[in-house]
């Protein structure tokens, strides 16, 4: 921070003191005593910053339906999922599974001709290729005529839910003009959330200003309004993942399905998490607590026939920030990588990012000597492999992981059960809900007169339940994974001083279940956090600095809020989540 910024801070700091002292006052247990200084500044400059964005966003023509109008349950492109749910297998069942995979990448890039702004960066540009962006598709269906479940990994820092939706609506298209009566009951698209591949939402920085100035001016006539994506990849995006849904679909052969997992790979001494555990490859940023997934959770198809390629679908929360931001190559981060040993292994290979909000990657633990050996002889042949070793090294640990834990795959029941539900997100103040109203952002806007903002978006949750024992939990942006798991901190430790109210969802699901969790799916609403340790993200600035850790001490985390549709997204998504689980069992 520069020495003309840590005065303004100080200004802001010593004002808002000043005079929170003489104007607020707190109820006997409202707040954590130890956070009622940075809650009185932070909420006086929360309410000016507030202020801005409405004003901002008022200047924008909106024409969104009313929520009250919006057949909530049966949108458009929206699946609900199997009609029924069935206990046990039906007589003579097998499992069908079909694999799908296409590349996303503009030609255009490949030959050096166009930059493409990356997802998360603002900034960052690439001009050239490296490895690979797509996406990867399974369909799926227990054989007992309840119809076909999809699920899709693409690469990117998100998807949006009009999207979504959009890439669902071509898939249909595209297998009705094949002749294909499809009998598809959910399509679940995800995305792996690595940064330096084309931007899949929209957060460049130069078409994100160009499109705020034109969609000022949508009013007119002649102006149209626009999105902040680049057109030429959207068309990509759309067409690569819906290809690769109708590959998918149309492959699908009977086999049967496995699961396993690898051995822990959370350790942190530093945290004291999981010392059980084997390695230390993942660890949770904001929190210093257990209660995220902390083993790669795999599923294995083998068809019955010899020689198709078994499909190998590996879930991990972890974000993919392997690679220095700087870089001007297109890069899939070690999601690619685990594909490209699962692949020489003989498997097709698909990615399901997790509950990953907090929780990163230590790619400089991987000590395997083979691993190193073959990275160093890449560098020797391809001096450019040095900037992306991280992503390699990574890449490779976790696919010999999985290689190695092969070994205690079960069989899975084909049954397969599935319930999504849309579900009604308010937007508070903030960048989110400047890039909704504004139609830079591909969500579903409704005007909601409850809502703090006066908008909300329209998403989706979902419970998808493998055999007996299995279930996968669908959220829509970066979940705190303590939300399901378990762990929330306690009014000793948040923002507010106050407790997690809601059921922990994993433990309404049982303790005879594995739960595992599909984020960033069907939707990118951003963090996913505690409403008793949401922040305004203006307090992550505020108290990271000298003077705020003198006034009001030690630092919390509290930059996740920065992307967040509000201090309610948490209890709205797993409220919605206990409901359905409440519903189905």
């Amino acid at each position: 921070m520069n020495n003309n910024l840590k005065k303004a801070v100080a200004v802001i700091l010593t004002v808002s003191l000043i005079f929170g002292s003489s104007t607020f006052a707190f109820a006997e247990g409202d707040v954590a005593t130890d956070n009622r200084g940075i809650i009185t500044v932070t909420n006086i400059v929360n309410g000016l910053l507030n202020a801005v964005f409405k004003g901002f966003g008022s200047l924008f023509p909106k024409g969104f339906e009313k929520l009250e109008n919006y057949d909530l349950g049966n949108g458009e492109n929206f699946y609900e999922g199997t009609e029924t749910f069935i206990d046990e297998p039906s007589e003579g069942a097998k499992w069908n599974l079909g694999f799908g995979k296409a590349s996303m990448v503009p030609e255009n890039l490949r030959n050096g001709t166009k930059e493409y702004y990356t997802g998360g960066y603002f900034t960052q540009k690439i001009n050239g290729v490296f490895d690979d962006q797509g996406a990867n598709a399974v369909a799926i269906n227990d054989n007992s005529g309840r119809g076909t479940v999809v699920m899709v990994s693409v690469d990117g820092i998100g998807v949006c839910n009009a999207d979504v939706r959009e890439m669902r609506a071509q898939a249909e298209r595209k297998l009705s003009e094949r002749g294909v009566t499809s009998d598809i009951v959910a399509i679940n698209i995800g995305s792996t959330h690595c940064h330096t591949v084309p931007d899949t939402q929209g957060f460049g920085l130069e078409p994100l200003l160009k499109s705020i100035f034109q969609n000022l001016f949508s009013f007119l006539p002649f102006v149209e309004k626009t999105r902040s994506i680049d057109p030429e990849f959207y068309e990509l995006m759309i067409d690569g993942a819906s290809d690769a849904i109708v590959q998918a679909y149309l492959n699908m052969e009977s086999g049967e399905l496995y699961y396993f997992e690898t051995v822990g790979i959370g350790r942190s001494e530093r945290n004291n998490n999981y010392l059980d555990d084997e390695y230390g490859y993942i660890f949770n940023k904001r929190y210093d607590m257990e209660g995220y997934q902390h083993v790669i959770a795999c599923f294995k198809f083998v068809p019955d026939n010899e020689s198709s390629k078994p499909t190998v679908l590996a879930n991990l929360g972890g974000h993919p920030t392997t690679i220095n931001r700087a870089t001007k190559l297109l890069s899939a981060d070690y999601p690619h990588y685990m594909e490209t040993k699962i692949n020489d292994a003989g498997m097709n290979f698909a990615f399901i990012q997790g509950a990953q909000s907090p929780i990163s990657v230590n790619d400089g633990g991987v000590e395997t000597p083979e691993i190193l050996e073959e990275i160093n002889a890449e560098i020797a042949a391809d001096p450019r492999v040095a900037d992306y070793q991280r992503s390699k090294k990574l890449g490779y640990e976790f696919a010999r992981l999985i290689l190695e834990a092969e070994k205690n795959a079960k069989p899975v029941a084909p049954v397969i059960n599935v319930r999504m539900e849309e579900i009604v997100i308010p937007l508070e103040y903030g960048l989110m809900q400047l890039g909704a109203v504004s139609g830079l952002l591909g969500m579903t806007v409704v005007r909601d007169k409850n809502s703090p903002s006066k908008y909300s978006i329209i998403s989706e949750v979902g419970y998808l339940e493998f055999g007996t024992d299995i279930v996968m939990l669908t959220v829509p942006g970066e979940l705190i994974p303590q939300l399901v798991y378990g762990n929330v901190v306690d009014k000793t430790q948040s923002y507010l001083g106050e407790d997690w109210e809601l059921e922990y969802t994993s433990e309404l699901v049982g303790e005879d279940k594995t739960v595992l969790v599909m984020g960033l799916c069907n939707d990118a609403i951003g963090y996913i956090i505690p409403d008793n340790d949401y922040a305004p993200f203006i307090a992550d600035s505020l108290w990271n600095t000298d003077l705020g850790e003198k006034l009001f001490g030690k630092p919390q985390r509290h930059y996740e809020e920065m992307l967040s549709a509000g201090s309610k997204a948490g209890s709205t998504v797993i409220g919605a989540l206990n409901g359905v689980v409440k519903e189905v069992k």
